[in-house]
Parts: structure tokens; C-alpha cells; sequence
């Protein structure tokens, strides 16, 4: 992510407030990227997961490249690992089945 391009960020006097939930996500998108782990935000529509996700990342790591990916609905094992190694930009080819796969 480069300049605030995202939501209502960027209106004149915006600001975003913050609440009980963006300290939670705050807390867990620092404890992952320590952890060099994954994790996923959910819940319903409007509720601000990209909002809060985009605020925190600038926040914790501004220079850094963030690579977004967005599943489909009920994305299948195959999906997920096809979508993660595009993102990521990982050498080689990915295999058709995540099982016994020694190249990744």
C-alpha cells in the first residue's frame, strides 16, 4: 500500500476513529506479522475488516509490500494454494494438489 487511496481516508478532515475492534485487529495483524504467520479477518459486509486491516499495515510496517488476495466463496484448498503462490510470487510451478508437494 502507498498513499491512504482506500475508503473515506482520504476526504478533507477524515479520520479514523479508534475502536474496541481496530485495537483487536491491530493486536493481532502485529502478533502475525511477528509470528511470520497468516491469519484471516471475517465478518459482514460494512463492518470495516479492509478499513481496519489497511489502517493497521500502513501503521506497523509503512514501507513494506503488502500483497492482498481475495478468495471466492468456500475457495478450495487447491484455490487458496493456487492464489498463495501467484501473491507471493513463489519460483517454480505450483502442483495441482497441495498433498506431497516438495518444491514450495
Amino acid at each position: 500500500m502507498t498513499a491512504a487511496t482506500y475508503q473515506y481516508v482520504d476526504l478533507p478532515d477524515a479520520s479514523v476513529v479508534t475502536t474496541r475492534a481496530l485495537l483487536t485487529v491491530r493486536e493481532n495483524i502485529t502478533d502475525t506479522v511477528a509470528a511470520r504467520a497468516m491469519m484471516c479477518i471475517h465478518g459482514g459486509a460494512g463492518f470495516g475488516k479492509t478499513l481496519a486491516v489497511n489502517t493497521c499495515l500502513r501503521a506497523l510496517e509503512p514501507g513494506e509490500d503488502v500483497r492482498k488476495i481475495t478468495f471466492r466463496a468456500r475457495p478450495t484448498a487447491r484455490a487458496v494454494r493456487y492464489e498463495l503462490f501467484t501473491a507471493l510470487e513463489l519460483p517454480g510451478n505450483h502442483r495441482a494438489t497441495p498433498a506431497n508437494s516438495t518444491d514450495c
